[in-house]
């Protein structure tokens, strides 16, 4: 009985913490190492406000305006939790705050990012959608320090992708 009561805890524990985790491989031997964790709302602070016609909406996560969702009260299924470039032996942790369903199948796609250097430094380019709440994240990298510079949904944003 013990055991049977130990297999059913633990595949709970399984189905509540679920985590994917992949590279992606780049041209000249650049990986980007990701990991996509089931969104868990005990884990963060979720803000409800109301537009000006009465509406509630999720204006924010964890105190950040967030990404991943264009209907107003839906909570994320799944967060990416984690981004590491790796160019030669150099490992760039790269900023990932409020973004929220990165895609519908829960795991990343090279179709999903474009790499460009530019003299010594490179630009990272990301596309995230699960189907609606569509956003691109920008990345500049430079040695082994980056910076998130853009995290948008404006069409002006979605440029690198032509």
């Amino acid at each position: 009985m013990r055991y049977v009561f130990l297999i059913v805890f633990l595949s709970i524990l399984r189905i509540n913490a679920q985590e994917n985790s992949g590279i992606i491989l780049f041209e000249n031997n650049i990986k980007l190492h990701w990991t996509i964790k089931t969104f868990n709302e005990k884990e963060h602070q979720i803000k409800i406000c109301k537009n000006d016609f009465g509406v509630q909406y999720i204006c924010a996560i964890d105190n950040a305006i967030w990404y991943g969702s264009d209907i107003p009260v839906d909570k994320p299924k799944n967060q990416l939790t984690n981004l590491v470039l790796e160019i030669g032996k150099n490992k760039i942790i790269l900023d990932v705050s409020s973004m929220f369903n990165p895609n519908f199948s829960g795991e990343l796609s090279k179709h999903q990012f474009k790499i460009i250097k530019k003299g010594n430094q490179y630009v990272l380019y990301g596309f995230f959608s699960d189907g609606a709440g569509t956003y691109t994240a920008h990345w500049r990298i430079v040695d082994t320090i980056s910076i998130r510079e853009v995290i948008s949904n404006l069409e002006e944003h979605f440029s690198w992708q032509n």
